[in-house]
């Protein structure tokens, strides 16, 4: 690959972490994805932390997360290289499985404190009926409510799935 195409790769890569960093994730990660799926053959650690002047350790650990998300896949390599890796080429698989681990982690933990804190508050309402605390339920109940909504509408994308083969190349 020469010295032109190379750099044309680099910049999309760079770009790539730069827009997917909007969505929360981590610039090392994206940029190793992009380089993955920009490369024809799988590429193994220690060719890939050269690559992208990174630390070999932190790419390990970036390429263990990125697999445990899909978006990378184990790949058959060279005899007695490193474990090699390619990117997972299907977008919307991708993008099912973070949002499903997100929303488990963050989003389920983060509902399920506010359904107990609305308990909690309308208990506390039927004891002394003061309307701040029915007041604080109602809204609780609205942001519960919205909280669904988001969830729903990410999980609408499986609807969606269906147009996934125009991605696929």
């Amino acid at each position: 690959m020469d010295r032109d195409v190379r750099e044309a790769r680099d910049k999309a890569v760079d770009a790539l972490a730069a827009a997917i960093g909007f969505w929360g994730i981590d610039p090392l990660e994206a940029r190793i994805w992009g380089f993955l799926f920009l490369s024809q053959a799988p590429l193994c650690l220690t060719g890939l932390a050269e690559a992208l002047n990174a630390d070999a350790q932190a790419v390990e650990t970036k390429l263990n997360l990125l697999k445990r998300l899909g978006a990378i896949k184990k790949a058959a390599g060279e005899p007695g290289q490193d474990m090699c890796f390619e990117a997972e080429a299907d977008f919307f698989q991708i993008l099912q499985t973070v949002l499903k681990e997100r929303r488990e982690k963050e989003m389920g933990a983060a509902l399920q404190e506010i359904c107990d804190q609305r308990a909690y508050v309308e208990y506390k309402y039927e004891e002394n009926s003061d309307p701040e605390l029915k007041f604080m339920a109602d809204r609780l109940e609205k942001l519960e409510g919205f909280i669904h909504l988001i969830d729903r509408a990410m999980f609408g994308l499986k609807t969606f799935a269906g147009i996934r083969g125009i991605f696929r190349r």
